[in-house]
This record gives C-alpha cells, sequence and structure tokens, in this order.
C-alpha cells in the first residue's frame, strides 16, 4: 500500500506511451494520508471519504512526485503512466500489456482485411470517393511519367552537349 511506504522502498513506474518503458526508483517521502474531497451521489448522500498519500521518487538522479495516490492501494494508473509500490503488480501490468498486445498483432492480417473490404464498401456507397480515387491514381501515373521523360530529356541534352563539343 503506498500509505505504507517508507524512505528507500522500491518504486516502479511504467510509462506506456510511444516506446513502453519501467523505470525502478527509491522512495525519497510520503505525506501523512489525507482526505479526498467528500463525493456526492444523486441523492447527495456523501460517498465514504477516500485517503491519498503524495510520494516523492528519486529515478535516475531525478526527483519526481506522484500527487494523490490512493493510500490504500498498490497500483495507480492516469493516462499512459502506472506507477506501484509492489513489484508483483507491476509485473501482472505487463504481462497484461503484452498479451495485449500479442493479441493485436495476432490479428493484423484480419485487420488488414477489413480495411481493404471497408474502403471497397465505401467505394460502393459513394461513387465521388470512387471517383477521387481515380483521379488521384492517374495524377500519380502522369508524375512518373513526366519524371521519366525528365530523366530522357536531361540524358538528351548531355548527349548532344558532348556531340556539339566534338
Amino acid at each position: 500500500m503506498f500509505q505504507g511506504l517508507r524512505t528507500n522502498s522500491l518504486f516502479y513506474v511504467l510509462d506506456k506511451g510511444e516506446n513502453p518503458n519501467l523505470q525502478i526508483g527509491q522512495v525519497v517521502s510520503v505525506s501523512n494520508p489525507q482526505t479526498k474531497y467528500p463525493t456526492f451521489n444523486n441523492g447527495f448522500t456523501p460517498q465514504p471519504m477516500e485517503t491519498v498519500v503524495d510520494v516523492k521518487v528519486k529515478i535516475n538522479d531525478e526527483e519526481v512526485d506522484f500527487k494523490q495516490l490512493p493510500a490504500n492501494g498498490q497500483i495507480a494508473n492516469d493516462k499512459n503512466l502506472v506507477v506501484s509500490d509492489n513489484k508483483e503488480a507491476m509485473s501482472a501490468e505487463v504481462d497484461a500489456m503484452l498479451r495485449q498486445s500479442k493479441a493485436i498483432l495476432e490479428n493484423v492480417d484480419y485487420h488488414e482485411r477489413v480495411v481493404k473490404s471497408c474502403e471497397g464498401m465505401l467505394l460502393q456507397l459513394n461513387p465521388q470517393i470512387a471517383k477521387e480515387k481515380e483521379q488521384a491514381e492517374k495524377i500519380s501515373k502522369l508524375e512518373g511519367k513526366v519524371s521519366g521523360m525528365e530523366g530522357k530529356l536531361d540524358r538528351m541534352m548531355g548527349l548532344l552537349e558532348q556531340v556539339a563539343s566534338k
């Protein structure tokens, strides 16, 4: 639990962003548990108050503050950042992330077929898209032909210059 952390305890930080990575730091300080503001449901009955702590952690010679972590929790996440004081909880989080990514990779072929099918269906449903796609393909082919002609013209000019200089 975050409220049970002590100075120099290990603290795990998982960044699930663009380039996932795990950092292990050491706790510098932990605040005393504070009550979170009470929440009310539709009947205006206050819900049980949750307590939170602020944890300061040293990671790679830099101190980082983690605010309002659940005092009785072992793991917390916010967007792409997951923090924990428990190696097993963090290991389970990394394992879940790995399983999810493997499942996605196993279904890549299916999703590529879905994309291709949907593009075809959209062309059927909206002929304007088909016309625009056809025009884009024609323009691309023409650009290729023009660049090929430029290369041939450059070679012809080179040959003419060689002949003229003799």
